[in-house]
């Protein structure tokens, strides 16, 4: 079976974030050079009681906090676009260097509307890095127009996306 070097699990529920750290942390373990970040979460507090976001990046530990305080009774979305772009960029420079994967934590809103870390994933696909993230059936419509019939989508369970990785490691080193 070939898969795609451009994946995405979906997810509904569950903790992706852990999910794709377990991924990240088992593959380094093996040797492998993974680029990318997760999403965290810090305390809840400020005046609109809601918790702070990061993005923690794998092998650097760059922590970037991509949360913005938009005061008590905001209703909108708290994401600080710039500091995205600035996680961006630095994660670009380390794909440079070299990676065997790069694992993004969401391909949400700003991925289905042109932003947010879609540049960066078609960078890897240029360098020739395999690209793993995750989505959520309200984004599925905007990934499926990304990937444009060459993207695969594969299920939260560890087993299928290491044989998604293996198959597309082998592919890569054999070409």
């Amino acid at each position: 079976m070939s898969f795609s070097p451009l994946t995405a699990i979906r997810f509904d529920h569950g903790d992706i974030d852990t999910f794709l750290d377990g991924i990240a942390t088992s593959l380094t373990a093996s040797g492998l050079c993974v680029r990318g970040a997760v999403q965290t979460r810090g305390a809840v507090g400020g005046d609109c009681h809601c918790a702070d976001m990061d993005l923690t990046t794998f092998g650097s530990a760059r922590t970037f906090r991509i949360s913005q305080p938009l005061g008590n009774g905001s209703k909108g979305c708290r994401l600080h676009p710039g500091a995205l772009a600035e996680c961006s960029a630095f994660i670009e420079q380390e794909l440079e260097q070299g990676a065997d994967l790069l694992i993004l934590n969401r391909f949400g809103r700003g991925e289905s509307e042109g932003r947010g870390f879609r540049d960066l994933m078609v960078k890897a696909i240029a360098l020739d890095v395999p690209v793993l993230t995750a989505v959520r059936p309200t984004y599925a419509m905007g990934w499926a127009e990304f990937g444009a019939g060459a993207a695969s989508d594969l299920p939260m369970d560890r087993d299928a996306i290491h044989q998604w990785f293996t198959s597309v490691h082998k592919a890569r080193q054999a070409a």
